[in-house]
Protein backbone atom coordinates (compact mmCIF):
# COMPACT_ATOMS: atom_id res chain seq x y z
CA UNK A 1 0.00 0.00 0.00
CA UNK A 2 1.31 3.45 -0.94
CA UNK A 3 0.03 6.58 0.81
CA UNK A 4 0.48 10.29 0.14
CA UNK A 5 -1.01 13.13 2.19
CA UNK A 6 -1.59 16.60 0.79
CA UNK A 7 -2.47 19.63 2.91
CA UNK A 8 -5.21 21.21 0.83
CA UNK A 9 -5.64 24.19 3.14
CA UNK A 10 -6.85 24.75 6.67
CA UNK A 11 -7.67 21.50 8.43
CA UNK A 12 -8.40 19.55 5.25
CA UNK A 13 -6.06 16.73 4.19
CA UNK A 14 -6.27 14.81 0.91
CA UNK A 15 -5.14 11.24 1.47
CA UNK A 16 -4.34 9.26 -1.68
CA UNK A 17 -4.02 5.50 -1.26
CA UNK A 18 -2.78 2.97 -3.84
CA UNK A 19 -3.52 -0.71 -3.22
CA UNK A 20 -1.48 -3.02 -5.48
CA UNK A 21 -3.35 -5.46 -7.71
CA UNK A 22 -1.40 -8.35 -6.14
CA UNK A 23 -2.81 -7.57 -2.68
CA UNK A 24 -6.36 -7.44 -4.03
CA UNK A 25 -6.00 -10.61 -6.08
CA UNK A 26 -4.55 -12.54 -3.14
CA UNK A 27 -7.62 -11.71 -1.05
CA UNK A 28 -9.98 -12.47 -3.96
CA UNK A 29 -8.40 -15.90 -4.49
CA UNK A 30 -8.67 -16.71 -0.78
CA UNK A 31 -12.33 -15.69 -0.68
CA UNK A 32 -13.16 -17.71 -3.80
CA UNK A 33 -11.37 -20.72 -2.31
CA UNK A 34 -13.62 -20.51 0.73
CA UNK A 35 -16.69 -20.16 -1.47
CA UNK A 36 -15.77 -23.23 -3.48
CA UNK A 37 -16.20 -25.32 -0.33
CA UNK A 38 -19.63 -23.86 0.43
CA UNK A 39 -21.49 -23.15 -2.82
CA UNK A 40 -23.92 -25.58 -4.38
CA UNK A 41 -23.93 -25.66 -8.18
CA UNK A 42 -26.01 -28.12 -10.16
CA UNK A 43 -23.84 -30.85 -11.67
CA UNK A 44 -21.11 -30.69 -9.03
CA UNK A 45 -20.81 -32.33 -5.67
CA UNK A 46 -20.62 -29.93 -2.66
CA UNK A 47 -17.01 -28.90 -2.06
CA UNK A 48 -15.96 -30.21 -5.50
CA UNK A 49 -16.88 -27.21 -7.66
CA UNK A 50 -13.89 -26.29 -9.87
CA UNK A 51 -12.27 -22.94 -9.13
CA UNK A 52 -12.75 -21.90 -12.76
CA UNK A 53 -16.54 -22.27 -12.36
CA UNK A 54 -16.56 -20.47 -9.00
CA UNK A 55 -14.46 -17.65 -10.43
CA UNK A 56 -16.69 -17.28 -13.48
CA UNK A 57 -19.88 -17.13 -11.40
CA UNK A 58 -18.70 -15.19 -8.34
CA UNK A 59 -15.43 -13.53 -9.35
CA UNK A 60 -16.82 -10.08 -10.17
CA UNK A 61 -18.96 -9.90 -7.04
CA UNK A 62 -16.12 -11.06 -4.79
CA UNK A 63 -13.72 -8.63 -6.44
CA UNK A 64 -16.15 -5.77 -5.70
CA UNK A 65 -16.54 -6.83 -2.07
CA UNK A 66 -12.79 -7.24 -1.54
CA UNK A 67 -12.07 -3.89 -3.21
CA UNK A 68 -14.55 -2.04 -0.99
CA UNK A 69 -13.25 -3.74 2.14
CA UNK A 70 -9.66 -3.01 1.13
CA UNK A 71 -10.43 0.65 0.48
CA UNK A 72 -12.05 1.04 3.88
CA UNK A 73 -9.37 -0.81 5.83
CA UNK A 74 -6.46 0.75 3.93
CA UNK A 75 -7.85 4.27 4.50
CA UNK A 76 -8.14 3.61 8.23
CA UNK A 77 -4.61 2.18 8.24
CA UNK A 78 -3.30 5.18 6.31
CA UNK A 79 -4.95 7.60 8.78
CA UNK A 80 -3.38 5.69 11.65
CA UNK A 81 0.07 5.47 10.04
CA UNK A 82 0.09 9.17 9.15
CA UNK A 83 -1.08 10.05 12.70
CA UNK A 84 -4.07 12.02 11.45
CA UNK A 85 -6.88 12.86 13.92
CA UNK A 86 -10.13 12.91 11.92
CA UNK A 87 -12.79 15.32 13.19
CA UNK A 88 -15.48 13.75 11.02
CA UNK A 89 -16.07 10.79 8.72
CA UNK A 90 -13.58 10.84 5.79
CA UNK A 91 -15.18 11.44 2.39
CA UNK A 92 -13.96 9.70 -0.77
CA UNK A 93 -13.30 12.48 -3.28
CA UNK A 94 -11.88 10.42 -6.15
CA UNK A 95 -12.91 6.83 -6.85
CA UNK A 96 -10.76 4.29 -8.74
CA UNK A 97 -11.14 4.44 -12.52
CA UNK A 98 -11.81 0.68 -12.76
CA UNK A 99 -12.34 -1.31 -9.59
CA UNK A 100 -12.49 -4.62 -11.48
CA UNK A 101 -8.84 -4.79 -12.56
CA UNK A 102 -5.38 -3.46 -11.85
CA UNK A 103 -4.18 -1.39 -8.91
CA UNK A 104 -6.83 0.49 -6.94
CA UNK A 105 -6.09 4.15 -6.31
CA UNK A 106 -8.49 6.52 -4.57
CA UNK A 107 -8.41 9.84 -2.74
CA UNK A 108 -10.26 10.72 0.46
CA UNK A 109 -10.71 14.11 2.11
CA UNK A 110 -10.08 14.02 5.84
CA UNK A 111 -10.89 16.98 8.07
CA UNK A 112 -8.59 16.86 11.10
CA UNK A 113 -8.45 18.42 14.53
CA UNK A 114 -6.05 21.36 14.90
CA UNK A 115 -2.57 20.79 16.28
CA UNK A 116 -1.76 22.54 19.55
CA UNK A 117 1.49 23.76 21.04
CA UNK A 118 1.88 23.39 24.79
CA UNK A 119 -0.84 25.49 26.41
CA UNK A 120 0.55 27.88 29.01
CA UNK A 121 -2.34 29.28 31.06
CA UNK A 122 -0.27 31.11 33.66
CA UNK A 123 -1.22 34.49 32.13
CA UNK A 124 -4.90 33.62 31.59
CA UNK A 125 -7.13 35.94 33.66
CA UNK A 126 -10.48 34.63 34.90
CA UNK A 127 -13.03 36.01 37.37
CA UNK A 128 -14.61 33.49 39.74
CA UNK A 129 -18.05 34.35 41.17
CA UNK A 130 -18.01 34.75 44.95
CA UNK A 131 -21.52 34.45 46.35
CA UNK A 132 -23.42 32.93 49.24
CA UNK A 133 -27.04 32.23 50.17
CA UNK A 134 -28.38 34.98 52.44
CA UNK A 135 -31.38 35.02 54.75
CA UNK A 136 -33.06 37.31 52.22
CA UNK A 137 -32.58 34.67 49.49
CA UNK A 138 -34.25 32.11 51.75
CA UNK A 139 -37.10 34.57 52.45
CA UNK A 140 -37.60 35.16 48.73
CA UNK A 141 -37.69 31.43 47.96
CA UNK A 142 -40.15 30.84 50.79
CA UNK A 143 -42.35 33.57 49.35
CA UNK A 144 -42.03 31.95 45.89
CA UNK A 145 -43.23 28.65 47.35
CA UNK A 146 -46.24 30.45 48.82
CA UNK A 147 -46.91 32.15 45.47
CA UNK A 148 -46.88 28.77 43.74
CA UNK A 149 -49.62 27.56 46.08
CA UNK A 150 -51.78 30.64 46.22
CA UNK A 151 -55.53 30.23 45.85
CA UNK A 152 -57.95 32.32 43.80
CA UNK A 153 -61.36 33.52 44.98
CA UNK A 154 -63.97 35.31 42.86
CA UNK A 155 -64.77 38.92 43.79
CA UNK A 156 -67.49 41.34 42.68
CA UNK A 157 -65.38 44.51 42.78
CA UNK A 158 -63.50 46.26 39.96
CA UNK A 159 -60.38 44.50 38.69
CA UNK A 160 -57.02 45.83 39.87
CA UNK A 161 -53.35 44.90 39.57
CA UNK A 162 -52.66 41.38 40.82
CA UNK A 163 -56.15 40.10 40.03
CA UNK A 164 -56.80 37.22 37.68
CA UNK A 165 -59.22 38.11 34.90
CA UNK A 166 -61.15 35.47 32.96
CA UNK A 167 -62.65 37.00 29.81
CA UNK A 168 -64.01 36.31 26.36
CA UNK A 169 -63.03 38.21 23.24
CA UNK A 170 -63.76 38.60 19.55
CA UNK A 171 -61.25 40.48 17.36
CA UNK A 172 -61.81 42.10 13.98
CA UNK A 173 -58.71 42.42 11.78
CA UNK A 174 -58.27 43.46 8.14
CA UNK A 175 -58.31 39.76 7.26
CA UNK A 176 -61.57 39.07 9.11
CA UNK A 177 -63.10 37.94 12.39
CA UNK A 178 -61.08 35.98 14.98
CA UNK A 179 -62.39 33.47 15.81
CA UNK A 180 -64.59 32.95 12.78
CA UNK A 181 -67.43 31.80 15.07
CA UNK A 182 -68.10 32.08 18.79
CA UNK A 183 -65.67 33.59 21.30
CA UNK A 184 -62.16 32.92 22.51
CA UNK A 185 -61.58 32.58 26.28
CA UNK A 186 -58.43 33.70 28.02
CA UNK A 187 -57.18 34.37 31.55
CA UNK A 188 -54.44 36.82 32.54
CA UNK A 189 -53.08 38.29 35.75
CA UNK A 190 -53.09 42.08 35.68
CA UNK A 191 -49.57 43.42 35.99
CA UNK A 192 -47.74 40.33 34.80
CA UNK A 193 -49.04 39.42 31.34
CA UNK A 194 -46.79 41.81 29.41
CA UNK A 195 -49.77 42.81 27.22
CA UNK A 196 -50.07 46.35 28.60
CA UNK A 197 -52.81 47.70 26.34
CA UNK A 198 -55.05 44.70 27.08
CA UNK A 199 -54.42 45.08 30.81
CA UNK A 200 -55.31 48.77 30.58
CA UNK A 201 -58.61 47.89 28.89
CA UNK A 202 -59.48 45.26 31.53
CA UNK A 203 -58.42 47.24 34.61
CA UNK A 204 -61.45 48.57 36.48
CA UNK A 205 -63.91 46.15 34.89
CA UNK A 206 -66.22 43.89 36.91
CA UNK A 207 -67.60 40.44 36.22
CA UNK A 208 -70.16 40.43 33.35
CA UNK A 209 -69.06 43.88 32.11
CA UNK A 210 -68.15 44.53 28.47
CA UNK A 211 -65.97 46.98 26.56
CA UNK A 212 -64.27 47.57 23.22
CA UNK A 213 -60.63 48.42 22.56
CA UNK A 214 -58.16 48.89 19.73
CA UNK A 215 -55.28 46.53 20.53
CA UNK A 216 -51.86 45.86 18.98
CA UNK A 217 -51.25 42.18 19.67
CA UNK A 218 -47.69 41.08 20.56
CA UNK A 219 -45.69 38.94 18.14
CA UNK A 220 -45.78 35.96 20.51
CA UNK A 221 -49.54 36.07 21.16
CA UNK A 222 -51.01 32.58 21.57
CA UNK A 223 -53.60 33.06 18.81
CA UNK A 224 -51.50 32.93 15.62
CA UNK A 225 -54.12 34.78 13.56
CA UNK A 226 -53.68 37.82 15.81
CA UNK A 227 -49.96 37.70 16.57
CA UNK A 228 -48.31 40.99 15.65
CA UNK A 229 -51.55 42.47 14.28
CA UNK A 230 -53.80 45.40 15.15
CA UNK A 231 -57.48 44.69 15.76
CA UNK A 232 -60.72 46.08 17.16
CA UNK A 233 -61.61 43.82 20.06
CA UNK A 234 -64.87 43.16 21.95
CA UNK A 235 -64.10 42.14 25.53
CA UNK A 236 -66.42 40.56 28.12
CA UNK A 237 -65.17 39.82 31.64
CA UNK A 238 -66.66 36.61 33.04
CA UNK A 239 -64.83 36.48 36.39
CA UNK A 240 -62.52 38.60 38.52
CA UNK A 241 -60.50 36.71 41.16
CA UNK A 242 -58.09 37.82 43.84
CA UNK A 243 -55.36 35.66 45.28
CA UNK A 244 -54.52 34.74 48.83
CA UNK A 245 -51.23 33.26 49.98
CA UNK A 246 -51.16 30.25 52.32
CA UNK A 247 -49.92 30.73 55.84
CA UNK A 248 -46.59 29.12 56.66
CA UNK A 249 -48.24 26.72 59.06
CA UNK A 250 -47.94 23.01 59.86
CA UNK A 251 -50.12 21.99 56.90
CA UNK A 252 -48.11 24.09 54.44
CA UNK A 253 -44.74 22.85 55.73
CA UNK A 254 -45.85 19.20 55.85
CA UNK A 255 -46.84 19.40 52.17
CA UNK A 256 -43.09 19.50 51.35
CA UNK A 257 -42.45 16.21 53.12
CA UNK A 258 -40.92 17.80 56.24
CA UNK A 259 -41.83 15.51 59.12
CA UNK A 260 -41.44 17.84 62.09
CA UNK A 261 -43.27 20.61 60.20
CA UNK A 262 -41.28 23.46 61.76
CA UNK A 263 -40.38 26.72 60.05
CA UNK A 264 -36.74 26.27 61.06
CA UNK A 265 -36.50 22.89 59.30
CA UNK A 266 -38.25 24.26 56.22
CA UNK A 267 -35.80 27.18 56.03
CA UNK A 268 -32.87 24.76 56.50
CA UNK A 269 -34.13 22.64 53.59
CA UNK A 270 -34.62 25.73 51.44
CA UNK A 271 -31.10 26.95 52.22
CA UNK A 272 -29.58 23.55 51.38
CA UNK A 273 -31.40 23.47 48.02
CA UNK A 274 -30.33 27.04 47.21
CA UNK A 275 -26.72 26.25 48.10
CA UNK A 276 -26.77 23.23 45.75
CA UNK A 277 -28.25 25.43 43.02
CA UNK A 278 -25.65 28.13 43.69
CA UNK A 279 -22.77 25.64 43.54
CA UNK A 280 -23.96 24.36 40.16
CA UNK A 281 -24.45 27.92 38.87
CA UNK A 282 -20.97 29.01 40.02
CA UNK A 283 -19.47 25.98 38.29
CA UNK A 284 -21.39 26.72 35.08
CA UNK A 285 -20.51 30.41 35.12
CA UNK A 286 -16.84 29.76 35.93
CA UNK A 287 -16.63 27.25 33.10
CA UNK A 288 -18.19 29.78 30.71
CA UNK A 289 -15.71 32.47 31.72
CA UNK A 290 -12.76 30.08 31.37
CA UNK A 291 -13.90 29.10 27.89
CA UNK A 292 -14.41 32.74 26.91
CA UNK A 293 -10.89 33.58 28.14
CA UNK A 294 -9.39 30.58 26.33
CA UNK A 295 -11.12 31.44 23.05
CA UNK A 296 -10.08 35.10 23.36
CA UNK A 297 -6.48 34.03 23.96
CA UNK A 298 -6.37 32.09 20.66
CA UNK A 299 -8.46 34.15 18.21
CA UNK A 300 -6.89 32.56 15.13
CA UNK A 301 -7.55 28.96 16.14
CA UNK A 302 -9.00 27.03 13.20
CA UNK A 303 -11.68 24.48 14.03
CA UNK A 304 -13.27 21.78 11.85
CA UNK A 305 -16.15 23.14 9.79
CA UNK A 306 -18.05 19.89 10.20
CA UNK A 307 -18.09 20.25 13.99
CA UNK A 308 -19.19 23.88 13.75
CA UNK A 309 -22.04 22.96 11.40
CA UNK A 310 -23.14 20.15 13.71
CA UNK A 311 -23.12 22.45 16.73
CA UNK A 312 -24.99 25.20 14.86
CA UNK A 313 -27.64 22.70 13.75
CA UNK A 314 -27.94 21.44 17.32
CA UNK A 315 -28.33 24.97 18.67
CA UNK A 316 -30.97 25.79 16.06
CA UNK A 317 -32.82 22.58 16.92
CA UNK A 318 -32.83 23.39 20.64
CA UNK A 319 -34.04 26.94 19.99
CA UNK A 320 -36.87 25.70 17.76
CA UNK A 321 -37.78 22.99 20.28
CA UNK A 322 -38.29 25.65 22.95
CA UNK A 323 -40.87 27.19 20.61
CA UNK A 324 -42.57 23.83 20.12
CA UNK A 325 -41.49 23.27 16.53
CA UNK A 326 -38.77 21.71 14.37
CA UNK A 327 -35.93 23.82 13.01
CA UNK A 328 -35.64 24.55 9.31
CA UNK A 329 -32.26 23.65 7.72
CA UNK A 330 -31.42 27.26 6.93
CA UNK A 331 -31.90 28.40 10.54
CA UNK A 332 -28.54 26.97 11.63
CA UNK A 333 -26.72 29.73 9.70
CA UNK A 334 -27.67 32.25 12.38
CA UNK A 335 -25.85 30.18 15.02
CA UNK A 336 -22.57 29.60 13.15
CA UNK A 337 -20.61 32.32 14.98
CA UNK A 338 -21.58 31.19 18.46
CA UNK A 339 -21.22 27.55 17.44
CA UNK A 340 -17.65 28.23 16.31
CA UNK A 341 -16.75 29.67 19.72
CA UNK A 342 -18.35 26.71 21.48
CA UNK A 343 -16.37 24.25 19.39
CA UNK A 344 -13.16 26.21 20.02
CA UNK A 345 -13.85 26.19 23.73
CA UNK A 346 -14.60 22.49 23.77
CA UNK A 347 -11.43 21.63 21.84
CA UNK A 348 -9.30 23.79 24.12
CA UNK A 349 -10.80 22.21 27.25
CA UNK A 350 -10.13 18.78 25.77
CA UNK A 351 -6.57 19.73 24.89
CA UNK A 352 -5.92 20.93 28.44
CA UNK A 353 -7.08 17.53 29.69
CA UNK A 354 -4.89 15.71 27.14
CA UNK A 355 -1.72 17.72 27.72
CA UNK A 356 -2.00 17.45 31.50
CA UNK A 357 -3.09 13.80 31.65
CA UNK A 358 -6.38 14.70 33.34
CA UNK A 359 -8.47 11.54 33.50
CA UNK A 360 -11.98 10.89 34.73
CA UNK A 361 -11.90 10.58 38.53
CA UNK A 362 -14.30 7.87 39.67
CA UNK A 363 -14.63 9.50 43.07
CA UNK A 364 -15.79 12.78 41.54
CA UNK A 365 -18.25 10.90 39.33
CA UNK A 366 -19.74 9.24 42.42
CA UNK A 367 -19.86 12.60 44.20
CA UNK A 368 -21.75 14.13 41.26
CA UNK A 369 -24.22 11.24 41.16
CA UNK A 370 -24.76 11.48 44.93
CA UNK A 371 -25.48 15.20 44.56
CA UNK A 372 -28.14 14.46 41.93
CA UNK A 373 -29.56 11.61 44.02
CA UNK A 374 -30.00 13.82 47.09
CA UNK A 375 -32.79 15.70 45.36
CA UNK A 376 -34.91 12.53 45.08
CA UNK A 377 -36.96 10.65 47.65
CA UNK A 378 -34.94 7.43 47.27
CA UNK A 379 -31.27 8.41 46.63
CA UNK A 380 -30.02 4.80 46.57
CA UNK A 381 -32.39 3.96 43.72
CA UNK A 382 -31.17 6.96 41.71
CA UNK A 383 -27.52 5.99 42.24
CA UNK A 384 -28.30 2.48 41.01
CA UNK A 385 -30.13 3.93 37.98
CA UNK A 386 -27.11 6.03 36.93
CA UNK A 387 -24.60 3.22 37.29
CA UNK A 388 -26.92 0.86 35.43
CA UNK A 389 -27.47 3.19 32.47
CA UNK A 390 -24.37 3.72 30.32
CA UNK A 391 -25.75 6.83 28.63
CA UNK A 392 -26.60 8.56 31.92
CA UNK A 393 -23.25 7.52 33.40
CA UNK A 394 -21.36 8.88 30.38
CA UNK A 395 -23.10 12.26 30.78
CA UNK A 396 -22.00 12.49 34.40
CA UNK A 397 -18.47 11.32 33.53
CA UNK A 398 -18.14 14.03 30.86
CA UNK A 399 -19.40 16.66 33.29
CA UNK A 400 -16.98 15.41 35.97
CA UNK A 401 -14.06 15.57 33.54
CA UNK A 402 -15.00 19.13 32.56
CA UNK A 403 -15.10 20.04 36.25
CA UNK A 404 -11.64 18.53 36.74
CA UNK A 405 -10.34 20.68 33.86
CA UNK A 406 -11.99 23.76 35.40
CA UNK A 407 -10.34 22.96 38.74
CA UNK A 408 -6.96 22.58 37.01
CA UNK A 409 -7.34 25.95 35.26
CA UNK A 410 -8.31 27.63 38.55
CA UNK A 411 -5.10 26.30 40.10
CA UNK A 412 -2.87 27.36 37.19
CA UNK A 413 -4.38 30.59 35.82
CA UNK A 414 -4.77 34.07 37.31
CA UNK A 415 -8.13 33.74 39.06
CA UNK A 416 -9.66 36.64 40.96
CA UNK A 417 -12.85 36.62 43.01
CA UNK A 418 -15.81 38.73 41.92
CA UNK A 419 -18.44 39.39 44.57
CA UNK A 420 -21.95 38.69 43.30
CA UNK A 421 -25.38 38.20 44.77
CA UNK A 422 -27.07 34.81 44.68
CA UNK A 423 -29.67 35.84 42.10
CA UNK A 424 -27.05 37.49 39.88
CA UNK A 425 -25.11 34.23 39.65
CA UNK A 426 -28.27 32.19 38.97
CA UNK A 427 -29.49 34.56 36.25
CA UNK A 428 -26.12 34.89 34.51
CA UNK A 429 -25.54 31.12 34.60
CA UNK A 430 -29.01 30.50 33.13
CA UNK A 431 -28.21 32.88 30.28
CA UNK A 432 -24.88 31.14 29.66
CA UNK A 433 -26.60 27.78 29.18
CA UNK A 434 -29.02 28.96 26.50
Amino acid sequence: MQVSVENSGGLERRVTVLIPEADIQEKVDARLQELSKQVKIKGFRPGRVPMSVVRQRYGKQVRMEIAQEAMQSSLQQAIQDEKLRPASMPQVAKMPEDINKGDIEFTAVVEVYPEFDTLDLSALEVEKPDASVSDQDVDEMLNTLREQRRSWDAVEREAKEGDQILFEYVAQTEEGRVPEQGHQRLAIILGSSGFESLEAALTGMKSDSETQAELQFPENFSEQALAGKSAKVDLKVTKVSESSLPEVDEEFISSFGIKDATVETLRTEIRANLERELKQAVTSLLKMRIIEALVASMPGLEVPDSLVRQEAASMASRAASQEGREAEPEESAAFMGKAGDRVRGGLLMGEIARQNQIRIDGGKVREAIDTIAQTYEDPAEVVQLYYGNQQLLAQVENAALEQQVVDWVVENAKVSAKEMKFQEVISEAAGANR
